[in-house]
């Protein structure tokens, strides 16, 4: 499978291009620096530049089968960007190239109660509430007005992704609602995240639909 990663320097995105190489795929990566991937992936395909620049990102993803999309917007130099227009970006990329596109969302817009996104309560961080309300937004445009043939897949993780947690390769997988162990943590390692991510793209379980990941 050859796929097109953006983001692949960030704390799920390097973690995703681990689990893609080890399977034996076919990766190019667009990042705004593809230094800090030279060492451990030397013979990936890295393509500097913006994931904003529509033009760059269609030229970059011909031929390849996947997108996969895991791109924070919470730094500084990326704060004042708008998850919808992101979204739309890559959406109409995605869709003239007729490509599968995969991307990493927040936890945000998944419900801890009916009609209660986690987003919404007071114990979500207000530090990455305009982040968080952004990509709802942009949920809320694909299923609303997404293109009748874009294949699109939003990954939604659970409230603590940990870094530095072993790869298991095992997880559960829901719709809308936060899921949670018994113990009432909402939580996976970013290499098992990784896992679920690539499975989707060889599998293919939820085209034009929204799921979410967790122990």
């Amino acid at each position: 499978m050859r796929v097109l990663l953006i983001g692949a320097t960030g704390k799920v995105g390097r973690p995703i291009l681990r689990e893609l190489v080890n399977r034996g795929h076919d990766v190019t990566v667009l990042v705004r620096n593809p230094a800090p991937l030279a060492e451990e992936f030397p013979a990936v395909r890295a393509v500097p530049g913006d994931v904003f620049d529509q033009d760059l990102v269609a030229a970059t993803v011909r031929g390849c089968d996947v997108i996969l999309s895991s791109v924070a917007l919470r730094d500084a130099a990326q704060a004042d960007r708008d998850p919808v227009a992101l979204i739309r970006a890559l959406a109409a990329v995605a869709a003239g190239q007729d490509t599968r596109w995969i991307s990493l969302g927040g936890a945000g817009s998944l419900e801890v109660a009916p009609g209660v996104p986690f987003v919404d309560t007071p114990e979500f961080p207000a530090a990455a509430r305009p982040e968080s309300d952004g990509f709802r937004n942009a949920l809320t445009e694909l299923r609303e007005r997404a293109p009748a043939g874009l294949r699109w897949t939003v990954v939604s993780p659970p409230v603590l992704i940990e870094v530095d947690a072993p790869r298991t390769g095992s997880y559960r997988t829901g719709t809308d609602t936060l899921l949670r162990r018994p113990d009432g943590s909402s939580a996976i390692s970013a290499a098992d995240l990784a896992v679920a991510v690539v499975d989707e793209a060889e599998q293919a379980g939820h085209v034009r639909a929204r799921f979410t990941v967790g122990y």
